[in-house]
């Protein structure tokens, strides 16, 4: 199992752990550190092959992303945490729970995510444009050799189309996804394109929030209501302004939807 050395962990309450996405990095939570306080406890680990946490030459996959989580709450010894996955994040999440059950989880926050990121003939509500696995996988060539030139592709659809290129926001994730290894994101990306979690969402049996960007370029708003209508507590929002990333491009809603959910656990 791969530990999680970078971890982010402060205040004290109830534990909420935020997974970021695929080629980011725990620091795209900074501005949810806002909830940290005597009731609420952040943490954010860079995942395996992410920020502070790169494993160059190590094959990677979302299994095992899922299981340095596992290892994480173990460590840590959490109970009642609050899972909050944004775009890859839901799908480790997802798997821990799928793998490793709920024991240690009171409630899952779905970020901008699908259950399925790979299109195909009965599943429309993979990423935007359609693509299938065999698209994904051919991606992943491209990326292990040319993975600056992908920097300039995945960036802008992370934030809503309005998003300058000249904002402190944007320039901070693009040196975040340039920083990455092109190989270990391929493999990642790989992982994506088989996972699957549309059963485990519909067997999960805790509170699910699916917080759904309005104006995000990579799903559409019916994702996070498929999400909300196939969980058997399941909720969906759309935050009004905010692309892939709402956390980042609207804090002030997103942190508010979050303390909501977790404040109503109780």
């Amino acid at each position: 199992m791969i530990p999680l050395p970078h971890i982010v962990d402060i205040g004290a309450g109830r534990p909420i752990v935020f997974l970021h996405g695929w080629s980011a990095r725990a620091d795209f939570f900074a501005p949810q550190q806002a909830l940290a306080g005597t009731d609420i406890r952040f943490i954010a680990p860079d995942l395996p092959g992410h920020g502070r946490n790169q494993c160059p030459g190590v094959p990677l996959t979302i299994g095992n992303l899922a299981d340095a989580l596992a290892g994480m709450l173990a460590t840590l010894d959490l109970a009642g945490a609050v899972l909050v996955g944004w775009s890859m994040g839901a799908s480790v999440a997802l798997d821990y729970l799928a793998r490793h059950g709920a024991a240690r989880a009171a409630g899952l926050v779905v970020v901008d995510m699908t259950a399925k990121v790979a299109n195909d003939a009965q599943w429309t509500l993979g990423l935007r444009g359609g693509p299938t696995a065999d698209d994904m996988m051919r991606a992943a060539v491209r990326m292990e050799t040319h993975w600056t030139s992908y920097v300039e592709r995945i960036t802008p659809l992370m934030f809503a189309p309005s998003m300058r290129r000249d904002d402190p926001i944007y320039q901070r994730a693009a040196a975040a996804v340039a920083a990455n290894d092109g190989a270990t994101m391929a493999g990642l990306w790989r992982s994506l394109a088989a996972a699957d979690h549309r059963e485990t969402i519909r067997r999960l049996d805790l509170p699910v929030l699916a917080i759904g960007g309005a104006q995000s370029q990579l799903y559409g708003p019916e994702v996070a209501r498929w999400i909300a209508r196939h969980a058997r507590n399941g909720r969906a929002l759309s935050i009004a302004g905010a692309g892939h990333a709402p956390q980042l491009e609207a804090p002030d809603a997103f942190n508010a939807a979050v303390r909501a959910f977790v404040d109503a656990l109780r």
